[in-house]
């Protein structure tokens, strides 16, 4: 049974999501550089990074380039500069996966602390009084997935603060 833990609902259903395989959207751990021409260097050194410069629009001609490269101190426009930070920054970011229709069409099972506004209760885990509350079930098919799912692609997943747990059932 796949289960998420986390500080928010939205936690536990992205870690929920990542027992499934599916991956959020997130940053390549190897593109750090703060630099021009650091940045331009990384992004020249790859086909991702080749395209990269291609979408943000960089046209200059091959002699240019090779100036560029060679020398950290050359006097790149400030405009040139904003085309390659903005490659270099789409360069380092891979887009989520997709959610598959198996979550979708899950059953699953959110334990701990879950708050709604104003509302704060302990679901699915021994209360104060020595009792198992039920927890908060979600039937994936009455999800609203096309919301969940342009949130979850862009990395805007729910922000309901809470403690929870979450599982398939």
């Amino acid at each position: 049974m796949a289960t998420g833990t986390g500080d928010s609902l939205g936690a536990a259903l992205n870690q929920l999501l990542r027992e499934f395989g599916v991956q959020p959207l997130r940053r390549l751990s190897t593109y750090h550089a703060k630099h021009w021409h650091a940045q331009l260097t990384k992004l020249t050194h790859t086909q991702r990074g080749w395209e990269a410069l291609e979408r943000a629009g960089l046209t200059v001609r091959p002699e240019t380039l090779i100036k560029w490269l060679s020398d950290p101190e050359y006097n790149v426009r400030h405009s040139y500069r904003d085309i390659i930070h903005a490659a270099y920054e789409n360069a380092a970011i891979v887009p989520a996966d997709p959610i598959p229709q198996a979550v979708k069409d899950g059953q699953f099972e959110i334990r701990g602390l879950v708050k709604t506004g104003d509302d704060e209760r302990i679901r699915g885990v021994l209360n104060e009084h020595g009792r198992i509350s039920a927890p908060l079930r979600i039937v994936g098919r009455s999800g609203n997935w096309v919301e969940i799912e342009r949130k979850w692609l862009r990395a805007n997943s729910t922000t309901t603060h809470s403690r929870t747990t979450s599982s398939t059932t």
